[in-house]
């Protein structure tokens, strides 16, 4: 495996790619939750992804579990626990502060990257760009902010520690799983161990899971199944298996962008200034993130001891 100090043409574009789809899936989520309450079309989700990834294995003649079982095990409990958190913070805050909270990810990302990852360190410019980029995403969201009966401290909290476990499953995968199991593998074990605490989830949330049933519903599942957790998932576990989780996961800050502009598209949801501002925002962070990296180049030898020292 090929790892780099910093990120490449192809791999910013890819992550652009991937940032448009996750904003578009929020829409989808919108819509299959008028039939299917979210927790168990997650899990259902995972389910449809696990089957069809595992099958795309055994045509190339992958084996499903190489080795590093505990591990794969350990990832899918870390994911599913990620949703635990963010759909209880749903019960006692806002939606707008659970997404501003969630993605204080990338601080996590960076702060678990700078200690455990050697050669992906936290700088001031990088740690700028990351406050910058947040600054984004308050912008974006801040016009829901209201003193709604259902926000709490709470649930804030419950947002943040999505965010942290977001981030720690990230982190264990670069330090676990990168050298050991190929990119199809990461993504398979993180779904399959996965299944079982979302259904957990979904029972203990009393969810009623199915209430109806439409054609735009089952392609909205459909999409989030195939598109986002088997293709995107898989195209995201490709870039953490070769590049800096650090810089990969501010790009991130572009989903809740894309996905207002997806509600404006799709939705007809209202436009505004805090649009154009928020993204203006994002994208100088980002690019404040990566550019120290590209000033110096990857550099093979570099490489090499990043490599080394993931083992």
């Amino acid at each position: 495996m090929t790892s780099r100090e910093s990120l490449d043409l192809r791999a910013a574009s890819l992550l652009v790619g991937l940032c448009v789809i996750w904003g578009i899936n929020a829409v989808a989520i919108k819509v299959s939750n008028r039939g299917i309450d979210p927790v168990f079309c997650a899990a259902i989700r995972s389910v449809l992804a696990a089957a069809g990834l595992a099958l795309w294995m055994r045509l190339r003649g992958l084996s499903l579990f190489p080795g590093r079982v505990g591990d794969g095990i350990a990832v899918g409990v870390l994911f599913g626990v990620e949703f635990v958190f963010l759909y209880t913070s749903l019960l006692y805050t806002t939606a707008a502060s659970a997404w501003i909270l969630l993605y204080t990810t990338p601080f996590f990302h960076a702060i678990g990257a700078h200690f455990l990852l050697k050669g992906d360190r936290l700088t001031w410019t990088k740690g700028a760009g990351l406050g910058l980029s947040f600054a984004g995403i308050v912008i974006l969201l801040s016009k829901h902010m209201g003193a709604d009966s259902g926000q709490g401290l709470m649930g804030d909290a419950l947002a943040v520690c999505a965010a942290l476990f977001w981030a720690a499953t990230t982190i264990y995968i670069k330090r676990r799983l990168v050298n050991a199991v190929t990119h199809y593998h990461t993504l398979f074990y993180q779904i399959i161990f996965s299944i079982p605490v979302l259904f957990l989830l979904s029972f203990l949330l009393s969810e009623a899971p199915v209430r109806r049933l439409g054609t735009l519903i089952l392609l909205s599942v459909a999409f989030q199944a195939v598109v986002v957790a088997f293709v995107s998932y898989l195209l995201w576990f490709y870039l953490v298996h070769h590049y800096p989780v650090s810089r990969l996961s501010a790009f991130t800050f572009l989903t809740p962008v894309f996905a207002t502009l997806a509600g404006v598209v799709f939705l007809d949801e209202p436009a505004g200034p805090r649009l154009v501002t928020a993204l203006g925002f994002v994208c100088v962070g980002v690019y404040m993130v990566n550019r120290g990296a590209e000033a110096r180049g990857p550099g093979a030898g570099g490489a090499r001891a990043i490599e080394a020292d993931l083992v």
